[in-house]
């Protein structure tokens, strides 16, 4: 017998879920998450979601730092919709459970104080409130430890996905058939060597959408998070979150002295591009430390008690102790192009969240809109869908026609061989600052790579892409800094 679902959602994490909600109220759910569905990068979210809620900012004041930080390279009218739909993703996030602090935070790149959390690790919080409202919806049905291998396209048209469970050693692909399929597949952070994102973050619906014959746009603007913990864990550095610079937090050099005011006047309050070099460049000749002792102790514990907590297994101490940083690869601002509804250019596939282009972010994301692009895009798309939904039936020939893939599967040991090699090509050569004699050299290594095993292939056609957006812009811009010093 077929599986079949209204709406087949390929990831689980803010964009994933908050589209399953909405749509659950119209239609049938399936999501796919290859990992446990807690393993999602918004788990890891720390600072909060921007958003005009308040009498003393304006939605054009979040829009002009919007389009600025993103240096004249977002789609202004993309930029409008996420931040006007601010309050109503507020209301979704407290009609769910979630409870908000009464007073924002300032972050880096922002003119007002407009990031709202509910604690220092609000993205654990928002995915747990979205978790347990799906978990509790009979129209949803959340597959856990599955995975996509292959989009399912017949006609100029997506039908679906190929799936297999992701922890077992079967080649055997199954078809899962859907009306409309949604990516929600996340970050690419993992395709570096050193990064804030969950091991399963490797530009997975990118190679989906590639493979499926849609192109890529603005991939080449990855963002560096300048201030993580410089001693890695489990595949992944954990992230200090933008908001202790926002409380005051100094960036101090190996002799105890803040240098980012030479690289620009707003210091630790510049935008995350700049401030990613700057520590970057200051790493090369000692180690680089965030700072907060002038900040009294008890209101440091108090506002981050996750972040103190955390930093505890390392022996740290966030109020009393300089904290080793280092920048990591963080956020991809490109991705599959959509329009405003999330549509890509298949028919009846969407996209939505950090994999998607919605151009929003442009060449560098502004602090703190990532959670709400996904809260405000996910309920857009769902209402456009909502519309269609009596017309949007499968053909059930064209499902007769479709033949299942074969696929290799190497060992485990060796997926995690190349996932490493890919992880030191790019963040050697195709990283904070690029060339064009790096990027050549990246280019070549990856394209050797004789990867027949889809998860790497997946990896292998993201990088790709991304060196060769790198190549395309020979001009500096937002997150890629092109530098003839690494030549």
């Amino acid at each position: 017998m077929q599986k079949q679902t209204d709406y087949l959602i390929i990831g689980a994490g803010i964009a994933g879920l908050t589209a399953a909600l909405h749509l659950s109220k119209v239609g049938h759910v399936v999501v796919l998450t290859k990992g446990k569905a807690h393993n999602a990068n918004t788990y890891w979210a720390q600072g909060g979601v921007a958003g005009v809620i308040g009498k003393q900012d304006s939605f054009e004041s979040h829009i002009e730092d919007t389009l600025k930080v993103g240096v004249g390279h977002c789609d202004e009218a993309a930029v409008r919709q996420m931040v006007v739909g601010a309050p109503k993703a507020f209301q979704f996030l407290q009609s769910i459970g979630l409870e908000i602090e009464s007073e924002p935070f300032m972050e880096a790149g922002h003119s007002q104080s407009r990031v709202w959390r509910s604690s220092d690790f609000t993205g654990r919080d928002v995915l747990g409130v979205l978790l347990k409202a799906a978990q509790r919806n009979r129209s949803i049905k959340i597959i856990e430890k599955h995975e996509a291998a292959e989009l399912i396209v017949h006609a100029d048209q997506c039908l679906g996905a190929f799936t297999r469970p992701s922890d077992s050693n079967t080649t055997s692909l199954k078809p899962y058939f859907a009306k409309q399929t949604i990516l929600a597949t996340g970050g690419l952070g993992q395709l570096y060597h050193k990064t804030s994102n969950a091991l399963g973050a490797g530009g997975d619906g990118l190679a989906l959408a590639v493979n499926a014959g849609l192109d890529l746009q603005d991939v080449e603007f990855v963002q560096f998070h300048p201030t993580a913990l410089a001693l890695p864990k489990n595949g992944r550095h954990l992230l200090l979150s933008e908001t202790l610079r926002g409380m005051g937090a100094k960036i101090l050099n190996q002799h105890q002295e803040q240098f980012l005011s030479h690289f620009d006047k707003r210091a630790e309050l510049a935008p995350r591009d700049i401030v990613s070099r700057a520590v970057f460049i200051e790493e090369m000749h000692g180690p680089v430390y965030l700072d907060m002792r002038h900040i009294d102790s008890n209101h440091v514990e108090k506002k981050f008690p996750n972040i103190f907590e955390a930093l505890t297994a390392y022996d740290l101490n966030l109020a009393k102790d300089l904290i080793p940083i280092t920048p990591v690869a963080h956020y991809a601002c490109g991705g599959v192009p959509v329009d405003l509804h999330s549509a890509t250019g298949l028919s009846r596939l969407y996209a939505l969240g950090e994999v998607a282009r919605t151009g929003v972010h442009g060449a560098n994301r502004l602090a703190s809109n990532s959670l709400l692009e996904s809260l405000v895009f996910a309920k857009v798309m769902a209402d456009h869908l909502a519309k269609k939904f009596g017309a949007d039936q499968l053909n059930a020939s064209d499902l007769e026609m479709v033949e299942t893939p074969a696929v290799v599967l190497e060992s485990i040991d060796q997926v995690k061989a190349y996932s490493a090699r890919i992880g030191k090509i790019m963040w050697e050569h195709v990283g904070i600052l690029r060339s064009k004699n790096s990027l050549e050299k990246a280019k070549k290594e990856i394209s050797k790579l004789p990867a027949r095993d889809y998860r790497i292939q997946h990896r292998q056609i993201a990088a790709y892409k991304i060196i060769l957006a790198c190549l395309a812009r020979s001009e500096s811009l937002g997150t890629h800094f092109m530098s003839k010093d690494i030549d």
